[in-house]
């Protein structure tokens, strides 16, 4: 139920028995930026070592270094 105790205050991200309800516009604007990106470049590489997100609660990259290879002309 949408009135449900505490209700903003899950954990999920468009998985278990609450799924977000943001989760299809986040992977819909994410796609759209790797389409833009790879409309201007010609490949992203990682230049490094990614550092972790230190939650119990999320797992993801904090900080992931990248090199953006111009597209030739």
């Amino acid at each position: 139920m949408i009135d449900r105790k505490n209700a903003r205050h899950h954990l999920s991200f468009g998985f278990g028995i609450h799924p977000c309800m943001g989760n299809r516009l986040a992977e819909m604007q994410i796609r759209i930026v790797w389409e833009e990106l790879m409309a201007r470049f010609h490949s992203v590489q990682v230049m490094g070592e990614p550092t972790y997100i230190l939650s119990s609660f999320v797992k993801g990259d904090a900080h992931l270094p990248v090199k953006l290879v111009p597209l030739e002309y």
